[in-house]
């Protein structure tokens, strides 16, 4: 999610080589950060329609390729910047579900002819396969592991490591502020519901009918957003995912469960390099998902998930502990024949 500029009153956007000013509800009318209702700055990821232009000649989804395929921004201002700001280097994930109708939502996808149960499978069977557990490659399974190139501040290992999920019985509510879901998080903790953990990214899913409240809201001014919050002295990485049944949030080939994936993984990468808000981001405050958000989506190779690609700095780089040559622009890794471009 990126960055507020302050003293613009509207960001500018490049999108398919065209200036585009957004028009989302939030802070300077830029459809990429909102407030809560607290006051703080929340970085969003926009729905499609508030920031795709109407020049835009980038595809949503990208075609099936054999190689590495590498794709132009289609936002934000030149590559990425280290503001010296931390990374999670061991990052792991925690899902947590407000309750059973979301974590047993059967809106889910047949992959490699297989159907996922519930969307409680399939967001955690893409967590377990989006990190390969190799360091970045250049391989078909590098998802997540392009963020290695990232690791300034702390080593970004090459794993995810995904935490027991947690299935919970809260009601189901038309609306729930930002935060009201950081106190949930503090109750789970203050109990031991949940382990306290740095480096953990926790990830509250919302079931259908229920929306997150920020200046702007869920499925009008945005799909997701991760933030941050101090618990006991330890800074806290959580990400919202309202249930993306919505028209605006929701392409119509996929379904919840792919949209929720793709969200994810959008969130879990942009968390991971930008964890704190004061790391990775380009001259326009973007962040490395940002500059790629709802273009060229595709399938992973490992279990043929939705993902979307995510931005790489290219060149060789010395971080996480090794050094390696990345490709430059918004990277989808190779992924043979899987991928079907939805029509």
């Amino acid at each position: 999610m990126h960055r507020v500029m302050l003293g613009l009153s509207a960001a500018a956007l490049v999108a398919g080589g065209q200036i585009v000013f957004g028009q989302g509800q939030g802070v300077g009318h830029d459809p990429f950060f909102d407030r809560a209702d607290t006051g703080e700055i929340i970085h969003v990821l926009p729905t499609p329609a508030s920031i795709r232009s109407p020049h835009d000649t980038q595809p949503t989804f990208a075609l099936p390729s054999g190689d590495t395929a590498v794709f132009p921004a289609s936002y934000g201002s030149g590559d990425l910047v280290n503001h010296g700001g931390p990374q999670i280097p061991n990052a792991a994930f925690l899902a947590i579900y407000w309750n059973a109708s979301v974590a047993n939502s059967t809106e889910t996808s047949t992959i490699n002819g297989f159907r996922y149960n519930t969307i409680r499978d399939q967001v955690s069977a893409c967590v377990r396969n989006f990190a390969d557990g190799a360091n970045w490659d250049n391989s078909a399974t590098d998802d997540y592991t392009i963020v290695q190139q990232y690791g300034s501040h702390d080593d970004i290992a090459n794993n995810l490591f995904p935490r027991t999920d947690l299935v919970d019985t809260k009601a189901t509510t038309g609306m729930i502020k930002d935060s009201a879901i950081r106190s949930y998080l503090k109750s789970l903790f203050d109990v031991g519901t949940v382990v306290v953990d740095e480096n953990t990214l926790y990830g509250v899913y919302f079931p259908p009918g229920m929306k997150v409240s920020l200046q702007g809201t869920s499925c009008s001014a945005f799909c997701g957003y991760h933030s941050t919050f101090t618990y006991n002295g330890i800074h806290i990485k959580y990400a919202a995912f309202p249930y993306l049944d919505c028209s605006a949030c929701k392409l119509n080939a996929l379904t919840v469960a792919d949209m929720l994936t793709i969200v994810t993984s959008h969130e879990v990468r942009e968390a991971v390099t930008d964890p704190q808000l004061n790391a990775w981001y380009d001259h326009s405050g973007y962040e490395a998902d940002d500059k790629c958000a709802w273009h060229n989506l595709y399938q992973m190779a490992a279990g043929g998930f939705w993902v979307q690609p995510e931005y790489s700095n290219g060149g060789t780089v010395t971080a996480s502990g090794f050094t390696a040559s990345y490709p430059h622009g918004c990277v989808v890794p190779n992924q043979g024949t899987m991928s079907q471009r939805p029509h």
